[in-house]
């Protein structure tokens, strides 16, 4: 028989042997991408599926089926992004036997959903692992440790964002994938008002997770598990839109003068702070990430990292903990290229620290804490530098 052809297929996606019946499938993973935004979410690994498959099963013992699954369904098969965490209904008192119907009927939906995920995957050669946006090392989510001193207001476009301090100086705050009020977001921000600054944080992530406080119950939290999807179907179209839209449209409101932004960022929003400074050179004159996970996330939606950085014009300051890739490090290609774009950029690397460790460390281990006002020092430095009164 004759051999038949091997189609050539972008970076990322399966190379596979087509028969002529099938054109579609090939056109789609040669050039149209018009199906990446609905399955983006959806590149589970074979240990995904089974952790997938688990979930669901315990979860639908304990929720109402019809209600969980649609909000599943919503979560991982579309591509749009969740605004709010759906809570969970819980069976009230209708009878053993009919409980036992429906736990049973929700979890075969939930083994269906995820063997439906599977199957489309595998057709349109999604397989394998995506990354996430934190290393392996990295700390977990942390509790607000403290309510802050400014303010949630409703910009312009209609996004939420905590705002603090005044001036015709301001900095954007993209926060990590844990939120805007989780961690010592909030705190950071009042430190850097106290200096002179407007300070923005957006929610980028729409809502996706609450204000639970400083001691939220293990309920709330498991109720919120389902958000850590959002991040990860957050687009770049999405937080540009809401930087056009809403944060620099309030931020010429309140005053801030033209050319004297700088965005800041941790972990996921380390990409946010490169992406936002090489499309909208004119309105940032400077960046700074901690711990960045760029090159994670730059890989989950398919960019070329060095040509992202190379549109970089403004000056950045990267702080880099022990979990970070080499190419992250002082020394490493991302330095080289930043430099050889920005001129006047800083690398540094806390080689003590886990990834998360400015937002997140525990302020209790007098190590840590002298590392995380280390890092606050560094970038309150750099922002007085290119941020002159």
């Amino acid at each position: 028989k004759p051999s038949r052809p091997k189609v050539a297929t972008r970076s990322g996606d399966l190379a596979m042997r087509t028969s002529p019946r099938c054109h579609e499938t090939q056109a789609m993973v040669r050039g149209h991408a018009f199906h990446r935004p609905l399955l983006q979410p959806l590149r589970l690994s074979r240990h995904g599926f089974v952790v997938l498959a688990a979930l669901v099963v315990v979860l639908g013992w304990t929720c109402h089926g019809q209600q969980l699954w649609l909000f599943l369904l919503r979560q991982l098969s579309s591509g749009s992004k969740p605004s709010v965490i759906m809570p969970a209904t819980r069976f009230s008192g209708q009878g053993s036997t009919r409980a036992g119907l429906l736990g049973c009927a929700s979890a075969f939906g939930g083994l269906g959903v995820a063997w439906v995920i599977r199957r489309r995957q595998i057709r349109f050669g999604l397989r394998g692992r995506r990354p996430s946006c934190c290393p392996k090392g990295a700390l977990g989510p942390a509790a607000t440790s403290s309510p802050g001193i400014g303010r949630m207001e409703t910009l312009p476009g209609g996004c939420q964002a905590y705002v603090v301090g005044s001036g015709t100086r301001s900095i954007i705050v993209a926060s990590d994938i844990f939120g805007i009020h989780s961690g010592r977001n909030k705190e950071i921000c009042d430190e850097l008002a106290s200096e002179g600054y407007l300070v923005v944080m957006p929610d980028f992530f729409r809502g996706a997770y609450p204000d639970q406080g400083s001691s939220p119950s293990w309920w709330q939290n498991l109720m919120q598990a389902p958000a850590l999807l959002t991040p990860f179907s957050t687009t770049w179209v999405s937080v540009e839109e809401m930087l056009r839209d809403d944060v620099l449209p309030y931020l010429e409101q309140r005053g801030s003068v033209a050319g004297r932004t700088a965005v800041m960022g941790f972990c996921w929003g380390a990409w946010v702070v490169i992406r936002a400074c090489g499309a909208l050179p004119e309105a940032f004159a400077c960046g700074a990430s901690a711990h960045p996970s760029v090159s994670a996330m730059t890989q989950r939606w398919g960019e070329d990292e060095q040509e992202l950085l190379r549109k970089v014009r403004a000056p950045q300051l990267v702080l880099a903990s022990q979990d970070e890739p080499v190419t992250w490090k002082p020394g490493g290609s991302a330095e080289t290229t930043l430099k050889a774009s920005t001129g006047d950029t800083v690398f540094r690397e806390f080689g003590s620290m886990s990834h998360g460790f400015v937002p997140r460390g525990n302020m209790a281990d007098a190590a840590i804490a002298g590392e995380v006002r280390r890092a606050l020092e560094y970038i309150k430095g750099f922002f007085g530098k290119h941020l002159p009164q």
